[in-house]
C-alpha cells in the first residue's frame, strides 16, 4: 500500500517502481491526491469540552436559573480558564465561522424535552454595559442518554444584546463569560429567585425539578469561516458517555 503521513516522498516513489507498469497509472492518481491531503484537517477550535454539574439554585453570580456559566478565573472560581489572546478573526476569522455544538445529558430527574443555547459575555464594566451573544436552539428529547449534535451557525448572525457594540472576537481573552441557558422544551426559561425576565416560566421552581439538578457532557468545537469541520469522529465517540 502506499505509504503516508511523515513518511518521505522519496520512498513512495521508490515503491513505485516495484509496482507493475499495468497498476502505475490508477495508484500515480492516488498518490498525487494523497500528497496533496494530507494534513489538511480544518481550522478548528476546542471552545469547551467537559463534563458539568448542572445546579438550579447556584447564587445569581454562578449562574442557576437555568443558566451554567464558565467564568475567566480572574472573576470567579467556576472556571474555563484564560481564553487564548491569539486573533479569532486574522488570519482564521472564528466570528463569520461556524460552531458546533455536541450536548449529552447524562443525569436528569425526568424525561422532559428542552433546549440549550450557547453564550458569550465580553467586558463586563465598560460604559453601556456588557456586550453578549447568544447561539440559535439545539433540541434535545430529554433525559438520560439523550444527546445532540448539531450546527449552532455563526457568531456573526448570533442574537447581539448590543448590536452597535459587539462582542469582539479580535480580543477572546476579554471573554469575562461563557455558558448555557436551557429553555423548557423552548418555550420559556425556568426562572425565579429574584430574577425577572419575560421568557420567564409560570411556576418556575415546579417546571425546574423537570430539569434540575442535571449533569451532562458539554463539547463546542468553532470552526473558521471558509472551513469544513473534520467531525465529531475526531473528538468523541459519537452516542457514548465521555466522562
Amino acid at each position: 500500500m502506499l505509504i503516508t503521513g511523515e513518511t518521505s516522498l522519496k520512498n513512495n516513489i521508490l515503491f513505485m517502481k516495484h509496482i507493475p507498469n499495468f497498476h502505475q497509472p490508477a495508484l500515480l492518481i492516488l498518490f498525487i491526491f494523497l500528497i496533496f491531503n494530507q494534513g489538511t484537517k480544518a481550522q478548528e477550535k476546542i471552545v469547551f469540552d467537559k463534563t458539568i454539574d448542572w445546579a438550579w439554585n447556584f447564587p445569581l453570580w454562578y449562574g442557576g436559573n437555568s443558566f451554567y456559566w464558565w467564568h475567566n478565573p480572574s472573576v470567579s472560581v467556576i472556571d474555563y480558564g484564560n481564553m487564548s489572546s491569539d486573533d479569532w478573526k486574522s488570519p482564521y476569522d472564528y466570528e463569520n465561522g461556524t460552531y458546533y455544538l455536541r450536548f449529552e445529558v447524562l443525569e436528569q430527574p425526568t424525561s422532559s424535552a428542552f433546549t440549550v443555547q450557547f453564550g458569550i459575555w465580553q467586558d463586563e464594566h465598560k460604559a453601556g454595559g456588557w456586550s453578549e451573544c447568544i447561539s440559535k436552539a439545539a433540541s434535545l428529547s430529554g433525559g438520560a442518554g439523550s444527546f445532540c449534535e448539531v450546527n449552532i451557525g455563526s457568531p456573526a448572525t448570533w442574537w447581539q444584546k448590543r448590536q452597535n457594540v459587539r462582542v469582539d472576537f479580535t480580543r477572546p481573552e476579554d471573554f469575562y463569560r461563557i455558558g448555557m441557558v436551557l429553555w423548557n422544551n423552548g418555550t420559556c426559561i425556568p426562572m425565579a429567585q429574584g430574577w425577572k425576565n419575560k421568557n420567564a416560566c409560570a411556576g418556575a421552581e415546579a417546571e425546574a425539578t423537570k430539569f434540575f439538578p442535571m449533569r451532562a457532557k458539554v463539547t463546542l468545537i468553532a470552526v473558521a469561516s471558509g472551513q469544513t469541520f473534520s467531525g465529531w469522529e475526531n473528538y468523541l465517540n459519537v452516542g457514548e458517555v465521555h466522562d
